[in-house]
Order: structure tokens, then sequence, then C-alpha cells
């Protein structure tokens, strides 16, 4: 009774090439090598224009712009009252400049005061 082959195990390392093959066949004979290439061809004649396509829809219309929203008599007043304020800066600026000027002389009248006083 012949004996039950048992599970496969795992592969070893492979071994050695085989001897090489029988050497093939002379190819055949009588073919030259290639020659030259050849002069290249012109260029032929350039095609007919196509047919254009039809024109296509047209878009909404856009925003209006700055001076449609704003009338030139409104930029005006507008205008004018920016100079308004640039006055009144320029008033407040030179009363500014007093008060300084007072401050500076005060100071000076209570830096002579203290050292007189010592």
């Amino acid at each position: 009774m012949p004996k039950a082959k048992g599970a496969r195990g795992q592969r070893g390392i492979p071994g050695p090439p085989g001897p090489t093959g029988p050497r093939g066949a002379v190819g055949a004979e009588g073919r030259g090598s290639t020659g030259a290439r050849g002069p290249k061809g012109t260029h032929g004649a350039q095609g007919t224009k196509g047919a254009e396509g039809a024109r296509g829809v047209t878009g909404a219309i856009g925003a209006t712009g700055a001076s449609a929203r704003f009338p030139p008599s409104e930029a005006l007043e507008v205008s004018e009252h920016i100079d308004g304020i640039y006055s009144e800066l320029e008033v407040q600026m030179k009363r500014m400049g007093q008060i300084q000027q007072q401050l500076d002389q005060l100071r000076a009248k209570m830096k002579r005061m203290f050292e007189n006083s010592n």
C-alpha cells in the first residue's frame, strides 16, 4: 500500500542554472545595408476657412458706475463739507498751540519760583 503524501513544505533556495541550449540557425543572407534618406517633401496647400458659428446669447446688463449713483451736485456738497471740517480742525490746532505755549510759560514761572525758594 502506497504511503499518503504529507503537506508540502516551504520552497528552498533555487539551484544553479542549467546548460545553454543549442545554437540557432544562421539567418538569410544577401540583404545589403540601407541607403541614405531621401529629401523632405514640400508642404501641401492651406485649406479653406471653415464656417463661422452663430452669435452667442447677450449677457445681462452690468451694475451702474459711481457717477450714476452720486450726482455731481451731491459730490460738490460732500466736498464743501470736507473743506469745512478741515477749516475747523485748523482752528482747533491753532488753539492747541496757544494752550501749549501758555503751559510752557507757566512751567517756566513754576521753575523760577522753586529755584528762588531754595
